[in-house]
């Protein structure tokens, strides 16, 4: 009997250093404590045909691809409940009207530049599929139209942070499932993104953008302009410098500034900030979490379908310069998430991760220790025959 307590009091002991270690449901989703991920595949940019070459006027219903996406799991261990499959749509919309259309298995938000499909079938480690068919056509109001298909996979069950909520904020398809089939994986080498333009807005030139630099207190918000950085259409893609987090304007501080002004914003497919560049006055604000030698983040533009003149200007750097650490009492809050939006990383927490984990490893060490200590002041009793 004051065996099998001693074990569950160890049982019990270890569970509660695990939980503090990894938090709970840290029973592991995935085995061995690796994840999967996802190599996705790469597509070549379209080039629509124009109805009038004169004019460029393209039928984008007509002109523009059907996208068939397909996805390797490349991670550690399989996709054991199976995957989501989201795929949004730029300058242009999936054509997909009334209830009764769309697959049972996919959801279709509101506005109707995405889709988000489940398939709760497990995809083993190496497995690589594509949709069963391609996803629906998409429209343009456009005349000359510049867009891209782009998509990410993740576990059912375990999106990322930045992910949309596409249960709320779309309906569901009644048509049956969408499919998925196997594909040789050297078919998925890496990509995500399909790439459609008009002639006239497919010609070959250099985009280009230039670096900027924050400055600040460590605790504060730091702000960059990014008017007029990138020169290309799509606008930038930020990559942060280590020790700073994204931190958007709130709901009420929009409200506040003039109309010409907007905010770049979190990418919902793949974590990264995108800078739109139009209008001409926008703003990047990060929140400077902690001191990183040598931290510099990076800006980029992508090619022109056709090609780029100069690609060695598609890339500039993000130098952060950090002034002294923020005085008592002046430091940012950290931005709260509105409600309904997909939570900006809270940066207060971020920056508390380092301190948290110490607190955590001693605090798993320590109950680890009282159980074996239990475990062996029991056994010693049990053989020197003490009932105590």
């Amino acid at each position: 009997m004051r065996e099998r307590t001693g074990r569950r009091v160890t049982a019990l002991l270890t569970a509660v250093a695990a939980t503090v270690l990894l938090g709970p449901g840290a029973a592991a989703p995935y085995g061995n404590g690796g994840r999967p991920s996802f190599t996705l595949r790469s597509h070549e940019p379209f080039v629509l045909p124009a109805d009038d070459p004169e004019t460029g006027r393209v039928d984008a219903r007509a002109a523009v691809p059907r996208l068939t996406p397909a996805f390797e799991n490349t991670g550690d261990v399989p996709a054991a409940r199976g995957v989501v499959l989201a795929v949004k749509v730029s300058n242009a919309v999936f054509d997909v009207v009334g209830a009764a259309e769309g697959h049972d298995n996919c959801y279709y938000p509101v506005g109707g530049s995405s889709v988000f499909c489940e398939f709760p079938d497990a995809v083993p480690v190496g497995a690589a599929y594509e949709t069963a068919e391609p996803l629906p056509a998409v429209t343009s109001e456009h005349v000359t139209v510049e867009g891209a298909y782009r998509y990410a996979v993740w576990p059912l069950g375990d999106p990322p942070p930045y992910a949309e909520d596409y249960k709320s904020s779309g309906r569901r398809g009644s048509e049956p499932a969408l499919g998925l089939v196997p594909v040789a994986g050297d078919t998925v080498e890496g990509g995500g993104e399909l790439r459609f333009a008009s002639p006239s807005n497919s010609k070959k030139a250099d985009w280009k953008v230039k670096g900027v630099t924050l400055r600040g207190r460590v605790g504060e918000y730091a702000t960059a302009e990014m008017a007029n950085i990138g020169d290309g259409a799509g606008g930038v893609r930020v990559e942060l410098p280590p020790g700073t987090s994204f931190a958007p304007l709130t709901r009420e501080e929009r409200e506040g500034t003039p109309s010409e002004i907007s905010t770049c914003w979190q990418d919902d497919l793949d974590g990264h900030i995108q800078c739109g560049g139009q209008p001409n006055y926008e703003d990047l604000r990060v929140r400077i979490d902690r001191r990183v030698d040598g931290a510099e983040g990076k800006v980029s533009v992508r090619e022109p379908i056709e090609g780029d003149t100069d690609p060695t200007n598609n890339t500039a750097p993000i130098r952060l310069e950090i002034t002294d650490t923020a005085p008592p009492g002046k430091a940012a809050p950290p931005v709260p998430a509105e409600p309904g939006a997909s939570p900006a990383p809270d940066a207060a927490r971020d920056a508390g991760r380092p301190r948290k984990a110490e607190l955590a490893v001693a605090a798993a060490a320590a109950a680890l220790a009282l159980a074996t200590v239990l475990f062996t002041r029991r056994k010693r009793a049990r053989q020197a025959g003490d009932p105590g």
